[in-house]
């Protein structure tokens, strides 16, 4: 069936566990949609068919989901929409992991990446759990860097999710 989710877990280097629902190379178009203005209707419908479902099973824990830098751009910001769609299960705290560092990274290699990181600024309280959120998991530094800045400030990162996994 079109736009089925298969839960599957990748370990990134670091031992942070990343929940994936689907092959890149299934989605690649609708996550690009990010870029167009229809990106919004978009993730929002991929955040109801993958996310949520799995959300539910977190409802009424003391458990916060911390989008990746939803600054907006381009009208919207898309790891703020997948966010809201969990937002009856799991609260989002937004604004609050925040990259001060504006480049690009979406069609970027991976020397491009190494060499510019996200540098996150974090402006919430300790002492809490999180689940971090993003659209996709490449090489995994972007969320390497955002758990580091957590535990930083004490918060406890409990594991990512993101909608697709571009390691096949």
């Amino acid at each position: 069936m079109l736009l089925t989710p298969t839960l599957s877990k990748r370990v990134l280097e670091d031992g942070l566990e990343v929940y994936t629902f689907y092959k890149y190379s299934e989605i690649s178009k609708l996550l690009h949609a990010k870029h167009t203005y229809i990106g919004a209707k978009v993730f929002s419908q991929l955040s109801k068919h993958a996310l949520v479902p799995f959300a539910k099973e977190f409802e009424n824990q003391d458990i916060f989901v911390l989008p990746i830098d939803d600054h907006v751009r381009s009208g919207y910001s898309h790891s703020a929409v997948l966010a809201k769609g969990i937002s009856g299960y799991i609260l989002p705290i937004y604004g609050a992991l925040r990259a001060k560092n504006r480049i690009r990274y979406s069609g970027q290699k991976l020397s491009t990446r190494q060499k510019n990181r996200r540098d996150f600024k974090l402006t919430c309280r300790g002492g809490i759990d999180v689940i971090l959120l993003d659209d996709i998991v490449t090489t995994g530094n972007t969320l390497t860097e955002a758990k580091n800045c957590c535990e930083k400030a004490n918060i406890n990162v409990l594991f990512a999710i993101t909608l697709a996994d571009a390691r096949e």
